[in-house]
């Protein structure tokens, strides 16, 4: 049973996603995009209503369930139709409780080659991004194609924090919507690496054998908490 108060608290991890995602600068000229948060417990989800992630107020934000039925406010046309791309992430994925939609450039010059990301950049190994970054094959925006799409690159790579969007942009998630956004951070970082790579020759994958590493000094260092002087 959600509460308002529930409801309250979602909206505004997806405000705190929405201005971290603006802030930092990876967004596309036309600031669209969109995100979307699990209400924990429940069979449903909030999702920004319009189409442009600048100054997204609790009123932008709307409800459904996760077969994509609204239930409470109002989705501007842009929005209803990427309703179904958010709900088939938590409908795969019951450990995620936040997704997020942007046309990032350099993640969707990837998208539009049609080119996967691989794990070249230590951060997508340190947030278990360790498949990559897969590409999930065209279909127009939130259509059945499109998202069947996304579901088969979920299902076929269970180690990810997102998907290119084939001629179109990224899906990323996480365990709440400031951690996907959070992974669309990442993801457009490693784009932008992989390009300015290219340049002057070739990124290399990480070592497969040095992923497990990498992953067990994060956690070593993470248990053991901050560090004081004595």
């Amino acid at each position: 049973m959600m509460s308002s108060s529930d409801i309250a608290k979602f909206k505004q991890q997806i405000i705190e996603a929405a201005n971290t995602l603006v802030s930092s600068g990876v967004m596309s000229l036309s600031q669209h995009g969109n995100i979307s948060a699990r209400v924990t417990g429940t069979d449903t989800f909030l999702l920004t209503a319009g189409g442009s992630l600048v100054d997204v107020k609790p009123e932008n934000i709307a409800l459904f369930q996760l077969d994509g039925t609204l239930i409470d406010g109002a989705a501007e046309p842009t929005g209803a139709e990427i309703v179904d791309m958010h709900g088939i992430v938590y409908r795969l994925r019951s450990d995620m409780g936040g997704a997020v939609h942007t046309h990032s450039p350099a993640a969707t010059s990837f998208a539009v080659a049609s080119q996967a990301i691989p794990l070249i950049y230590e951060a997508q190994a340190r947030f278990n991004m360790t498949d990559g970054v897969p590409i999930a094959a065209y279909g127009p925006r939130g259509s059945k194609e499109s998202v069947d799409n996304i579901a088969k690159a979920i299902e076929a790579h269970p180690n990810i924090g997102g998907v290119l969007l084939e001629n179109h942009g990224v899906l990323t998630f996480g365990a709440s919507a400031p951690l996907a956004a959070r992974a669309n951070l990442i993801i457009e970082e490693s784009a932008i690496l992989g390009l300015n790579a290219s340049v002057i020759g070739e990124a290399k994958p990480i070592p497969a054998h040095m992923i497990e590493y990498t992953q067990q000094r994060r956690d070593q260092f993470s248990s053991a908490g901050v560090q004081r002087a004595n």
